[in-house]
């Protein structure tokens, strides 16, 4: 394989605009394609507050290299440029061991984790969970996030967006690509060929007009609210293998239920908007390089990278440093 100045990204949510980033900061002859099949604001990465979150102990190190991005940014750039800020909240449960689970993933990666007292769960909650945990972490605003990471790739001059739908990879190799590295989230199994574990995970939420509300705030993992800039996103549901986005009425009371049964302070809120999507939920996010012959004779390096969940924000940079990793061995292998 010859060097492989030319790459197609799949996609142009959080994790394929990280990744197209990370290529170009570290892979200097690259010239990138990122191609998409629809619009930013259809895509599961437009809506999220993207919280810093780690769902399975596995992730931690993935976790960890997109913290320490985050950091930079936070302490070198404008928040309203890159939608990066620090937020301070809680999570509550009835389970200690979920929460432990927690502190495992991430606890000594964000900042001021700790397990509040007794008194502290008394005076902040109404009929507060068992156990609670607090913790400092930052957020990257999908709607501000991920153009800030677009700006970033069109500025360097070494990359185009395109709009194009993809049927297989083979398509896009045949286009005069070395290398595809597949960020089609839900679509991403099927792009592959050779997984069907991708599945949709169908999430709604709110968002509400509460400026006073600054802190994020869990019970367990699926009632929460998360504050962004101009809104509050109260949420959510969390629905395996159902792929409908409609939001209902059976959706919105079934959240404003939840949450203000945890927080009766936010009781009839002024929704500002609404939006669902699909997480492309997976046993394990896949980080792996195949190599490839499409039907016309084309040799072609495939790396898969999809299966993020609702972690996409978290995760992502760190797996895109996994991601220019494997190009990079797969640029010198073609060198011997």
């Amino acid at each position: 394989m010859s060097l492989p100045t030319k790459i197609a990204i799949i996609g142009e949510g959080v994790v394929g605009c990280s990744t197209a980033l990370q290529i170009l900061q570290n892979i200097p002859n690259s010239q990138i394609t990122i191609l998409s099949d629809r619009p930013f604001a259809k895509t599961c990465s437009a809506g999220p507050a993207g919280l810093f979150r780690i769902d399975e102990v596995e992730n931690r190190e993935y976790g960890r290299t997109t913290f320490k991005w985050f950091e930079n940014l936070y302490k070198t750039r404008k928040g309203d440029e890159t939608g990066v800020k620090l937020l301070s909240g809680h999570i509550q449960s009835d389970s200690k061991e979920r929460l432990e689970q927690q502190q495992a993933a991430y606890g000594d990666i964000v900042y001021n984790f700790r397990f509040l007292e007794e008194r502290e769960i008394q005076g902040m909650f109404v009929e507060p969970s068992k156990y609670c945990i607090h913790y400092t972490a930052f957020a990257s605003e999908g709607n501000k996030y991920v153009p800030f990471l677009k700006k970033s790739i069109l500025e360097t001059g070494k990359a185009e967006f395109k709009h194009q739908e993809v049927e297989s990879l083979d398509q896009v190799a045949d286009s005069n690509y070395d290398i595809i590295v597949n960020c089609a989230g839900l679509n991403g199994g099927k792009l592959a060929g050779d997984d069907d574990t991708v599945y949709p995970i169908r999430g709604v939420v709110l968002a509400v007009d509460a400026p006073w509300h600054k802190h994020f705030m869990y019970r367990d993992f699926s009632t929460f609210t998360i504050p962004k800039e101009d809104v509050v996103i109260l949420g959510s549901v969390k629905q395996d293998n159902r792929w409908d986005l409609e939001i209902t009425d059976e959706d919105r009371k079934d959240i404003l239920t939840r949450y203000i049964k945890l927080h009766p302070g936010m009781r009839d809120p002024k929704i500002v908007s609404e939006w669902s999507a699909l997480r492309p939920g997976r046993k394990s996010i896949r980080v792996e390089l195949q190599e490839k012959r499409s039907s016309s004779g084309k040799n072609y390096t495939v790396i898969h990278h999809y299966g993020h969940a609702s972690n996409g924000f978290t995760l992502g940079w760190g797996t895109s440093a996994k991601v220019v990793e494997l190009i990079k061995n797969a640029i010198n292998k073609s060198k011997i």
